[in-house]
C-alpha cells in the first residue's frame, strides 16, 4: 500500500485570514480590559479631589446688606468652609447671628479700605475672625475659610 498523501501546505490567504480573525478577537477583549485597568489605574475620583484631604463642607449666608463706615451701601454673599458635619449643621442654625457679624464687619471698613488692593482679604479675614469668636463661646468648632462669593457696592 502507498503511503498517504500529506496534506497541501495552507494557503498565504488562509493564513492571513486566520490572522486577521485572531487579531480582531485580541483587541475586542484587549480594548475594554485596557479601558478598565486605565480607569482603576487613574482612579480620576480621588486624584481630582485631593483624596488625602477633607471636602469643604459650605455653608452660605445668603444675601447680606450692610453700611460701610463712610455709608456706602454693601450687598454680599459669602460661603464659609465648616470642616465637618457637626459645624455645619450648628453654623445653620445660627445662620441669623452670622450674618449680624458679617454686617457688623462690612461696617468695620471704609469703601476704601474695601476697593483697596487687599481690601477683600481683609474682610474675610475679619469676617472669619468674628463668626469662629462667636462660635467659640457655644463650644462649636471653627470654621476653617471663608470666600466671598459676591461683593457689590453703591454710594447713597
Amino acid at each position: 500500500m502507498p503511503p498517504a498523501p500529506l496534506a497541501p501546505p495552507p494557503r498565504s490567504s488562509d493564513t492571513r485570514r486566520v490572522l486577521l480573525i485572531v487579531a480582531a478577537i485580541a483587541t475586542i477583549i484587549a480594548v475594554p480590559m485596557g479601558i478598565v485597568g486605565g480607569i482603576r489605574w487613574l482612579n480620576l475620583a480621588d486624584s481630582w479631589t485631593g483624596a488625602g484631604r477633607a471636602q469643604p463642607k459650605w455653608v452660605t449666608s445668603g444675601e447680606v446688606r450692610a453700611t460701610t463706615r463712610d455709608g456706602t451701601l454693601v450687598k454680599t454673599r459669602v460661603a464659609f468652609d465648616a470642616g465637618d458635619a457637626s459645624t455645619k449643621s450648628a453654623v445653620q442654625r445660627r445662620l441669623r447671628e452670622v450674618s449680624l457679624l458679617l454686617e457688623l464687619s462690612i461696617g468695620a471698613f471704609s469703601t476704601l479700605e474695601l476697593a483697596g488692593p487687599h481690601g477683600i482679604e481683609r474682610l474675610s479675614q475679619d469676617m472669619l475672625k468674628r463668626v469662629n469668636a462667636y462660635l467659640a463661646t457655644d463650644g462649636v468648632a471653627p470654621m476653617k475659610a471663608v470666600a466671598i462669593q459676591d461683593l457689590w457696592y453703591t454710594r447713597p
